[in-house]
């Protein structure tokens, strides 16, 4: 959303899977004691070949919900889709949730509020359906019953950083990007320093012409080692785009 599409082409080119793991056993002390060496460092790359490998020895549904899921963190959408197709027919609301957030990120809205409908078909207070199902309904065009759906999560409780976040989101889908920074300075002045949060938050100062807040927080939180670069280049981004439903 923040990037250009070169930008985006070339964090994707990097985590494209090269080569094939030895396939070794491993304990599930062994196996959760190297994910979390892995997940430390952010290598997707391994976290995948550690998981398939696991899966190739013994199908089991947490591996192979969690191989999807690291398939979809490494920015490859449709393998995580492909991968969790075995766990649909006896779905629960991990697995919902893991193919609602795929079929966002691959822009399958539609599809992805399907899913969110049956999540909360099965658990009606699920303040995670309602969140995937707003922002599905947002990036497809519809941002006011978006809107709608987030504020039902936040009323159920969903993590209030990510309700926000995502309301902001609509609302800079809707170019009410003050709306935006009234939702979201809030957040960064208690001390919320998520990097969705502070990408937004920049993005939406520039675009309201606070420049010299939006150069505070990239150089106080390290987001670019060229601060004007960064200001140059959001300036430069046109409306965010919605999808058609």
């Amino acid at each position: 959303m923040l990037f250009s599409k070169r930008t985006i082409a070339a964090l994707l080119c990097a985590l494209i899977l090269s080569g094939c793991a030895a396939t070794t056993h491993k304990s599930a002390s062994d196996l959760a004691s190297q994910e979390d060496i892995l997940l430390k460092s952010k290598n997707y790359e391994g976290l995948i070949n550690l998981y398939r490998s696991s899966l190739k020895e013994k199908e089991d549904a947490d591996t192979r919900l969690k191989l999807s899921r690291y398939y979809y963190q490494a920015g490859d959408y449709k393998s995580s889709l492909y991968y969790l197709q075995p766990l649909l027919a006896k779905a629960d609301l991990n697995v919902y949730t893991q193919q609602a957030q795929s079929l966002i990120a691959a822009g399958d809205y539609p599809q992805a509020i399907r899913v969110a409908d049956t999540m909360l078909a099965k658990s009606p207070k699920s303040g995670e359906a309602y969140n995937l199902r707003g922002i599905a309904l947002a990036s497809s065009g519809k941002l006011s019953e978006g809107n709608q759906s987030i504020q039902k999560a936040r009323d159920l409780f969903i993590a209030d950083d990510v309700a926000i976040n995502n309301l902001a989101m609509v609302a800079m889908l809707d170019q009410r990007y003050q709306d935006a920074v009234s939702l979201l300075l809030p957040q960064y002045q208690r001390g919320s320093k998520q990097p969705k949060t502070l990408h937004n938050l920049v993005l939406a100062l520039v675009k309201v012409g606070d420049i010299r807040y939006a150069r505070n927080i990239i150089e106080s939180e390290n987001l670019s080692d060229n601060p004007n670069e960064l200001i140059d280049a959001l300036s430069l981004v046109g409306p965010l785009k919605k999808g058609v439903a």
